[in-house]
Parts: structure tokens; C-alpha cells; sequence
């Protein structure tokens, strides 16, 4: 048999950019170009009925081509913030990213977003430089040398004129350049690493609606994105969506990372079913699935989005999380539209869909209000149901501002179990974490493996609002068991009450979320803009000329410009560009307001307590928080 490394001539790359950049104008654009489209529709890839209606993009699509011997597999993503968690859901799979930006409109808020993640993800990168049919691309060219990378370099003319830049970012290069000239071959191989390494960003100029550089980009991608997947080694994929068809089947979207997938091949706890590739809105039948290639897998009910099978690892946690919360109300029985969004949650898990059995209320989260608008269509229209939302709300969370000791303890009677925890501020995004400090002569090893599993099991609460903790490390200092009557849950006990006995003595912060307010204006409106952005408490940078107009990036309290777009738009007559994508959280800029307003108790909180149990002639009785330290068994 032979064993001998095969390499898959596949390439799976992204279209990003900011909405109206021209993306899903170049994804078909270059479907065209390719041989698999015959020519622009502008429904090819937004197949759904809100996107056609909305002229955006809401769900990932694909489609592929194939240029000089290469078939490239293409996702068009979103580019309106609302739905950049489907946008970022995508990013981990791609051999490469083309960075779509409007020549007349510049780098906006949301190029910077998707820039700072694809530098995570380490996701060699292209830019297309679009619209220049519109504008002339030297303004675009030196803004984005300033705002993303000065590693953008011009190269629509080719290697051989952008031959000094590139010699510039690699001394070999540079020997090369200066002993004999621009040398073709070791160009492109230095050219390649480069690309690979992400220290360097090819552009290519050019208008996506006319066609012009579209075939330069193409060529570029194909002489510059280099892909190394092995088509005869063991199984590996990773998934990174999920959709249903119109008749309920449940496919799965999986990237084969390595081996070859075959229908009925047993995959994790399953057996996958028929495979598909898309295209648009249709698909069709795939004998087997090569690494490299993407994928619809039917027959897989417990794969879950992010999941790595066989050999491949998970898929990087999320970082773009919904910054808002709406509360569902019904106009439906809510056992029906609970389990229509627990279908949606499988489909987009940042949904995060809680329901609180008490009060009867559905929470849902969410990224602004265009998503609570599709929403509400699409359970109308796919599940026959209508809802509405209530204004949505801030996500707030709270974090400590120094170390601070937590106990717990849990001993009904015939049940013992007690922990000593120290929490620990830490960087702001970093949420929880655990350590543990305990000798295992103190508290055996299986026990302590038991108390991080606790840690993580569930959202604990913040003090201030009821929001959830984050930016925390859990340190475990020691611990208690019996002998006989120490059960696994009674751990469980200790470990949420030690946490939130230590939030209890903490020095609480609360937490908002912050946007990336970009704004361009006439310059004689730069003035209301800057004042408006100091009634919300913003940190605003000074104004820029951008094209005869004064361009103006400042921080703002998510919570001040939920609203501010109408307000923008009146003031400049709908002539004004603004843009808000996330930008993390800070401490809140109204503590005292906001704590007021909740009105949240914490001792009232009983799912939360923070008080500990202990036994005395054979009755269990509760020691209050204020007391429990001193009780403990293990001080």
C-alpha cells in the first residue's frame, strides 16, 4: 500500500470586511472569474430571504472555484457587527483571509476588529482594495499602512515593482536584491514565507463590480498562499457550524485537517452520514472529504460547534461575545419558542439562551438590535412563531480589585466537605481561571481535580449587580474531606460558597462594555461630534482629516450610544459615516447609577449563598458569612 504524504491542492479562504466594503460584490466576482458562476447575481451567496431584503450578509455561505490547478474553497462572511460571531466562527478554519476595504470610505471600526483577530489566529492575510473605480487608492494605501499594518504592500503591478519593499522586510531578500537584482524565484519563495509568517500583506487595487484586479488578487493568492494538508494520515476535522435544511436534517460543517472522510466512517461517539459540499444555496453529494476540504456532515447529533474530531484540536474559544441581553416576550405557548431558540443556540451558540423556570423568562444575548430583528423573522417564518423582544439591555459583569480569601463549607449530617480558596485579580479578558497551591498530603489529587471541575460548572455571581464574575483566578489554598461522608456534590457545595464568600469581603468592580466609535463628519459638525462624545463619557482621539472630512475615533460606554445612531444621522442629513464595534470591558463609568437601578441583594440570593453549613450533635445548622471564616475546620 502506499503510505506516501499526499497533498490536497485545496485552499479555504474567507471574504471579510466591514458591511458595504464590496465583499460579497468580490465573492462572486471571483466565483466568475473562477468558472463557477456565470456571472454576478448578487444572491448567489446571500441566499437568504432577510439577506436579500436587507442587502447584507447574515449567514456564512460557500461556494469554490478553481484557479491555476487549485481549487479554492470560499466562505462569504459577515460584515455588519451584529453577526460577527458567525463571522469569527469561520476565521479558525481559513487557510487564508482576503480583507476587503473601500477605497472611498477608508478603514472603518470593524477592518480593525476582524484585523486584531485574525493576528490572533495567525491567519495569513490579502487585502483587496476595492471601489477605486470610485476613489484613487493612495489615501486608502497610506491609511492602511498607518491603522493596520505597515507591512501592506501594494503588489497589483506584481513583485518585480514592489521589489525594494519586500527586499526591506527580509535581509536574504535584501543580499539577493543588492548583489544581483530582482531575481524572480528567490523573490516569490521569500515572498510565500513571508505571507505565511503574516509579515506581509499583499494588496491588490481594483473595483469588484467592474472586474478590474480581481484577476490580479487570484493570481497573487495563487503564486503567494502556500497549504501543506496530508490526504493519507489519520483523521482529523473540526467544526465550525452547523445548519439544518429545509426539511430538518442537522448537517454539520466540518474542515478536514487531515485523512479522508467517507460516508458511514465512524467519527467520535457517531457515525457520519451522507457528506455534501455547498454552493450557495444548494448542495450535492461528496463521495468522501479530503483534507483541506469543507464539508456538510450528516448523522453526527452530538457534535456541538467548536468540537475538534479525531486528531485535530477544538477550535479556539470566542472572543467577539454579545454585549447585549433582551428578555423574550412571548405571543406564543414558551415551551414552543424555548425549544425553537435551544435549535438556534445549536446553530449560533453565542445565543447563550437562559431560561429562568421562576419567572417564567427567556433571556437571549445578543450583538445590537439588527440580530433581534432577524431573529424575530426567522421564528416566524422557519418555526411559524411570533415573538418580540424587550429593549435590550447591557451585559454587565464584575471582577475584584485585590486578592481576597473565600471558605465554604458544606456538613449536613452523614456529608462533609470544606475548601479555602483565594481569588485573584486578573487581565481584563482573561476570565476564570484556576490554580491550586494544596499539597496532595492535605487533600488528595482526585479531590482537587473534583473542585476545578466546580469552579468552571457554572456562572458565578457578582455582588454589586448579580452579574456574571470574570477576569478572576480561583486559587486553591487547602481543602477537607471524611473518610466515610465526603460525596462528590458535597464538594460542589463548598467550592460555591467559598467563591462567593470571598466576593462577599471583596472589593468589587463593575464591569461594561466599551464600543470603538468611528465617525466621520463634515468638519464644521467635528465639534458636536467631540461634544456629544463627552455627554457619554467617551475618550475621543483628536479629529483626523480623511477626505475632506474629519474622522473621529473615540472609546464610549456601550450603554450611552445604543441610541446614538438616529441622533448622528439627523445632525449630518445622512451624510455622516459612523461605526461601533467592541472594544472589551472597562469599569463602569456610573457604579453607584447602575447598582441603584438593579437593586440587587445578595443575601437574598439563595441560589448564591454565601454562608456555610456545619454539624453539631447530629443536626446541621448554617453559619452566617460574617462568622463562617472563623468556624472552618482547616484555618
Amino acid at each position: 500500500m502506499d503510505t506516501e504524504k499526499k497533498p490536497s491542492q485545496r485552499a479555504c479562504i474567507g471574504i471579510l470586511a466591514h458591511v458595504d466594503a464590496g465583499k460579497t460584490t468580490l465573492s462572486e466576482r471571483l466565483l466568475v472569474e473562477g468558472g463557477s458562476l456565470r456571472a454576478p447575481t448578487g444572491a448567489f451567496l446571500d441566499t437568504d430571504a432577510q439577506e436579500q431584503a436587507r442587502g447584507i450578509t447574515i449567514f456564512t455561505s460557500q461556494a469554490q472555484y478553481t484557479h491555476g490547478g487549485r481549487v479554492y474553497q470560499l466562505a462569504d462572511t459577515p460584515g455588519h457587527v451584529d453577526f460577527a460571531a458567525e463571522m469569527e466562527r469561520t476565521l479558525a478554519i481559513l487557510d487564508a483571509a482576503v480583507v476587503v476595504v473601500s477605497a472611498a470610505d477608508g478603514v472603518q471600526g470593524h477592518t480593525e476588529t476582524i484585523w486584531r483577530r485574525l493576528e490572533a489566529l495567525r491567519v495569513p492575510t490579502f487585502v483587496f482594495l476595492n471601489k477605486c473605480d470610485r476613489a484613487a487608492p493612495d489615501a486608502a494605501l497610506s491609511e492602511l499602512r498607518a491603522l493596520i499594518s505597515d507591512d501592506c504592500v501594494d503588489l497589483s503591478a506584481g513583485l518585480e515593482a514592489a521589489a525594494e519593499a519586500l527586499a526591506e522586510r527580509d535581509e536574504t531578500l535584501l543580499e539577493t536584491y543588492l548583489e544581483r537584482g530582482f531575481d524572480e524565484g528567490a523573490f516569490t519563495a521569500a515572498a510565500q514565507r513571508l505571507v505565511r509568517e503574516r509579515r506581509l500583506f499583499p494588496v491588490f487595487c481594483g473595483s469588484a463590480r467592474e472586474g478590474t484586479g480581481v484577476a490580479a488578487l487570484m493570481d497573487g493568492m495563487d503564486m503567494l498562499l502556500t497549504t501543506d494538508y496530508d490526504t493519507t494520515g489519520a483523521f482529523g476535522a473540526q467544526a465550525y457550524g452547523v445548519r439544518r435544511l429545509p426539511d430538518g436534517t442537522r448537517l454539520v460543517l466540518l474542515k478536514v485537517t487531515s485523512g479522508t472522510l467517507h460516508p458511514r466512517d465512524r467519527v467520535g461517539s457517531g457515525k457520519a452520514g451522507e457528506l455534501r459540499l455547498i454552493r450557495g444555496a444548494k448542495t450535492e453529494n461528496l463521495p468522501q472529504a479530503e483534507a483541506g476540504c469543507l464539508c456538510a456532515a450528516a448523522g453526527l447529533p452530538d457534535v456541538q460547534i467548536g468540537d475538534g474530531l479525531g486528531i485535530a484540536p477544538p477550535l479556539p474559544a470566542a472572543c467577539l461575545r454579545p454585549l447585549l441581553a433582551a428578555k423574550v416576550l412571548f405571543q406564543c405557548p414558551p415551551a414552543q419558542a424555548l425549544e425553537a431558540f435551544r435549535t438556534l443556540e445549536d446553530e449560533d451558540p453565542a445565543l447563550a439562551a437562559a431560561w429562568d423556570a421562576e419567572l417564567e423568562q427567556l433571556t437571549v444575548r445578543i450583538m445590537g438590535r439588527v440580530q433581534l430583528e432577524v431573529l424575530a423573522e426567522t421564528l416566524r417564518t422557519r418555526f411559524q412563531l411570533e415573538v418580540s423582544f424587550a429593549p435590550p439591555e447591557v451585559l454587565y459583569q464584575e471582577t475584584i480589585a485585590a486578592p481576597v480569601d473565600g471558605w465554604g463549607h458544606f456538613e449536613p449530617l452523614r456529608h462533609y466537605a470544606e475548601v479555602g480558596l483565594r481569588l485573584e485579580p486578573t487581565p481584563r479578558g482573561s476570565g476564570i481561571t484556576f490554580r491550586s497551591e494544596c499539597p496532595t498530603d492535605r487533600l488528595a489529587l482526585n479531590w482537587q481535580r473534583l473542585i476545578e471541575t466546580h469552579v468552571f460548572e457554572r456562572t458565578h455571581r457578582g455582588v454589586l449587580t448579580g452579574s456574571p464574575l470574570t477576569d478572576v483566578q480561583v486559587v486553591l489554598r487547602c481543602g477537607r474531606a471524611h473518610e466515610k461522608h465526603t460525596e462528590g456534590g458535597d464538594f460542589r457545595e463548598a467550592v460555591y460558597r467559598a467563591i462567593r464568600h470571598g466576593m462577599m469581603h471583596a472589593q468589587s468592580v463593575l464591569l461594561e462594555p466599551y464600543v470603538r466609535l468611528s465617525a466621520a463628519v463634515e468638519p464644521s459638525l467635528a465639534g458636536r461630534l467631540l461634544a456629544d462624545l463627552s455627554r457619554m463619557s467617551g475618550e475621543a482621539e483628536a479629529p483626523v482629516p480623511q477626505q475632506g472630512r474629519s474622522m473621529i475615533r473615540a472609546a464610549v460606554p456601550l450603554s450611552e450610544v445604543m441610541d446614538y445612531a438616529q441622533e448622528f444621522a439627523a445632525y449630518t442629513h445622512g451624510r455622516g459615516m459612523l461605526s461601533m464595534h467592541p472594544l472589551g470591558l472597562r469599569p463602569c463609568h456610573n457604579t453607584d447609577e447602575v447598582v441603584a437601578r438593579r437593586a440587587y441583594d445578595p443575601e437574598r440570593d439563595l441560589a448564591h449563598t454565601p454562608d456555610s453549613v456545619f454539624c453539631s450533635h447530629g443536626a446541621g445548622y448554617t453559619v452566617k458569612w460574617r462568622e463562617a471564616a472563623s468556624h472552618m475546620h482547616g484555618r
